[in-house]
């Protein structure tokens, strides 16, 4: 099994957990990266894109585009756009989804603002959505 499936599941279950015991902040953190981990994990698995095929694509992204694209930019980007090969209903939904996610995680971690049990559970919401759509659309 893959490490990077199995911390999305770790963090997944953390966020549930940090919910029960209001700890928002942190568990927004977490449903965010169980997102993304499985969808890095899902460019391997789906799309036969390896972890090291993955940061040479990367890496000749930055060089073309000045250094601009980071490395959740492109996991998104491109995970995407292999989803949306199969189904656009799955490609809308994932990347409102996944967006929404970043955005609210943003929030979290790197502003001097609260973060709602309403945020936090709607974080979880959009994670675990997110979840069982790679796992539908991508045959995790």
């Amino acid at each position: 099994m893959s490490y990077l499936k199995t911390k999305s599941e770790h963090n997944l279950s953390s966020a549930e957990l940090l919910i029960k015991h209001g700890l928002h902040a942190p568990s927004v953190h977490c449903s965010y990266y169980s997102s993304f981990q499985l969808s890095k994990y899902a460019l391997q698995e789906f799309s036969g894109i390896d972890y090291q095929k993955q940061d040479e694509e990367l890496n000749q992204l930055k060089q073309t585009r000045s250094g601009i694209i980071g490395t959740h930019e492109y996991v998104i980007n491109r995970l995407g756009a292999e989803i949306k090969k199969c189904s656009t209903e799955a490609y809308r939904t994932f990347t409102y989804n996944i967006k929404k996610l970043k955005k609210i995680r943003t929030e979290s971690d790197y502003f001097d603002l609260p973060i709602t049990d309403e945020q936090s559970k709607e974080s979880l919401r959009l994670s675990t959505e997110l979840v069982h759509l790679l796992k539908l659309n991508c045959h995790l």
